[in-house]
């Protein structure tokens, strides 16, 4: 989906990565991009290391998966609707079915793109997930490039005073409403 920017943005092109943030509003990662690229295409991959792992576990009818299999749907309309209302024709998704990293290095790859750009996701696999998508795209000369978007405070915004993160709960509530009060 290329979304045609002035011609003072750093990039030529890059890519967005949607995962779990299947979103057009508000999306941190695609501001990033379309601020820093001529243009801009946005991708979803149906992940094979996630929806095999449910089918091993017996899950072949999971509300999550229906949900995310209608999501795509409804987030292309949408991006093609913010398209439209900026100039640009044929803004869509790229919808792949397989493993995510060499599906977006691949993707990446075949749309010349400099950059790629996702959202945070802080779950373990999500984390070891991204280590490899950034070495992969970097041996391609490709940065990944993640942004904060659905949280208040990052995994290392809000530490005890050790500089660790909190064990409990209510310290860390404590700790977190006295940094909002502070930055508002």
């Amino acid at each position: 989906m290329p979304h045609d920017k002035h011609a003072s943005a750093p990039l030529d092109a890059a890519l967005v990565w949607f995962r779990r943030d299947l979103r057009a509003d508000d999306h941190a990662a695609l501001y990033h991009a379309l601020r820093s690229a001529r243009r801009v295409w946005c991708a979803f991959v149906f992940d094979r290391d996630i929806l095999d792992a449910l089918l091993v576990r017996g899950l072949s009818a999971d509300r999550r998966v229906e949900f995310i299999h209608d999501s795509p749907v409804q987030l292309d309309e949408a991006l093609a609707a913010l398209g439209r209302a900026h100039g640009h024709d044929g803004v869509r998704l790229l919808v792949r079915h397989g493993h995510a990293v060499p599906e977006i290095d691949r993707l990446a790859r075949e749309l010349h793109v400099q950059a790629v750009y996702a959202n945070h996701d802080d779950e373990p696999a999500a984390l070891e997930r991204d280590a490899k998508a950034r070495g992969a795209l970097a041996a391609h000369g490709i940065a990944l490039h993640t942004s904060k978007d659905h949280v208040i405070f990052e995994r290392s915004e809000v530490l005890t005073g050790a500089g660790a993160p909190y064990s409990v709960f209510t310290p860390y509530k404590n700790a977190g409403c006295a940094s909002w009060s502070r930055s508002t």
